[in-house]
């Protein structure tokens, strides 16, 4: 992995000239850049009172650190731990034992007392009040194209949180008029509990203000926000809201960032990967090894998914795979014994490979190293995303070819289909299920299409013991509880 343009040393450069600016503490700035949670509202303070650039691209790139890193826990790696713990609510990703993770599968993690529940709470709210600083340092009337882009920015960071949110701790079908949560701008009290329509509401409002602002922006990287970026999350709310002719049209703009890769075995560990529209360089320094995404998911690796914490398909979605699509091979299609090379081109793992065990994602460069980096947000879910669309608007024929655009990529005997209709949406729903396995994406797609929980299939891979559950649609279960910690020490939460 090249060196990442949001990595201590570059902070460190952005802290000593706010030394030389403000007279704050370059240690105490180096601290607070690294490690996000303790950036205070003085160091905000501090860098309006000096103004220009650099303190507010530090503290962007200390927001992007947040989200990459998150909490100190070994399953709070930032925002993809999130996303996985989402996935393994799902119907198509199990555990072979509780362990880490465990309380997502088994769905413990629901209740207002749980860690898990806290820590993704507190995290976007972090994520929400840095947003807000950042965007009040900044004012309307400002004439810096250079600022500007930073507000924007913020704007998409607040709409990504609010977005997880929402979905979180309410039914994705909810009614407008019922409870989700608090919308903070910026207030030094707590706030009540807001409509799922205003939540809604100022989510749509921020990336609306954010892509206008950024679609001519050219980024430095992948790992910044960008037009592109920011219209990958407008198709996922329109999508998820059925507002279909919106879906279609910003979905074809983040499917046409890069290429579709042939090549599907590289482990999605690098940001250099043609698909990758957004993500987060992970190097030697930055690395958390064992508390990573790639330790979690990676069984070659010798991390906790590589010592018996398998991650596993749903057999009966592997049975779907046609042989014939490379996708399959993100799949043990037997039992492996230790030693045995599972991925070509990669080393032998000590420990077994159970059939179904994921072998979609590893890190590089080898056994007991977890430098892999993040990648948040693939083209190839924009493509199922367009397709998706265009059928639920009776365009057909215009869905068939796009969902043909991405498998003829992925399966060399793949045939156009002829299927209309909601036949058409189921089977590109299915892709969607097997493109976008493990991406964070399959709990958030089985709410806004009433799909409720069901382990008892008959599947054969590895569940772990009181993980065969089935849970309704509807049922509270399936979203979070407010917080314990957000009950004791907010009046207006009840």
């Amino acid at each position: 992995m090249k060196q990442s343009i949001y990595t201590i040393p570059k902070l460190a450069k952005y802290c000593a000239f706010l030394f030389v600016l403000v007279f704050t503490s370059c240690a105490d700035l180096d601290q607070n850049f690294e490690n996000e949670q303790y950036l205070t509202s003085g160091h905000f303070n501090a860098i309006s009172e000096a103004g220009g650039i650099v303190g507010i691209q530090s503290i962007d790139g200390a927001i992007l650190s947040f989200l990459r890193d998150g909490g100190t826990g070994t399953s709070q790696f930032g925002l993809k731990a999130i996303d996985l713990g989402q996935d393994l609510r799902g119907n198509d990703m199990d555990m072979s034992r509780s362990t880490w993770f465990g309380a997502y599968n088994r769905y413990l993690n629901v209740i207002p007392s749980s860690g898990d529940n806290e820590f993704m709470w507190s995290f976007f709210y972090k994520v929400i009040k840095d947003s807000n600083e950042v965007i009040s340092l900044i004012p309307d009337t400002v004439t810096s194209e250079e600022l500007l882009v930073y507000k924007y920015k913020a704007h998409t960071y607040r709409a990504i949180a609010y977005f997880y949110l929402v979905r979180a701790y309410q039914h994705t079908r909810a009614a407008d008029s019922e409870l989700a949560v608090p919308i903070d701008k910026g207030e030094l009290t707590g706030n009540p509990l807001s409509t799922v329509g205003d939540v809604k509401a100022q989510i749509l409002e921020d990336l609306n203000l954010a892509y206008n602002g950024l679609k001519n922006y050219a980024r430095a990287s992948k790992e910044e926000v960008d037009g592109s970026v920011v219209a990958a999350y407008l198709a996922r709310y329109h999508l998820t809201y059925e507002n279909w002719s919106e879906a279609e049209t910003y979905a074809d703009i983040a499917m046409n960032v890069g290429s579709i890769s042939s090549n599907i075995a590289h482990g999605f560990d690098e940001l250099s990967v043609s698909e990758t529209v957004w993500g987060a360089q992970v190097t030697a320094t930055t690395s958390e090894v064992y508390r990573s995404f790639f330790s979690h998911t990676s069984q070659i690796n010798d991390g906790y998914s590589g010592w018996n914490h398998f991650k596993t398909i749903n057999s009966n979605l592997y049975d779907m795979i046609p042989d014939t699509d490379k996708r399959k091979a993100w799949f043990a299609d037997q039992t492996y014994g230790p030693g045995v090379i599972t991925v070509p081109g990669t080393w032998g793992h000590y420990n077994i490979t159970p059939k179904y065990t994921s072998l979609k994602f590893y890190a590089k460069p080898g056994p007991g190293q977890f430098i892999g980096d993040y990648i948040y947000l693939r083209n190839t879910e924009f493509y199922l995303t367009k397709a998706e669309a265009l059928a639920k608007q009776s365009k057909d024929s215009e869905a068939q070819q796009v969902l043909f655009q991405l498998n003829s990529v992925r399966d060399p005997n793949y045939t156009k289909s002829t299927k209309t209709g909601q036949a058409l949406v189921d089977e590109i729903l299915t892709y969607r299920r097997i493109e976008l396995w493990g991406d964070g994406v399959a709990a958030f797609d089985m709410a806004r299409n009433g799909v409720g929980l069901n382990r008892k299939d008959g599947r054969l891979n590895p569940v772990q013991p009181a993980g065969d559950l089935v849970i309704p649609a509807l049922d509270d279960q399936m979203k979070f509880s407010i917080p314990q910690s957000e009950i004791d020490s907010n009046p207006n939460v009840n």
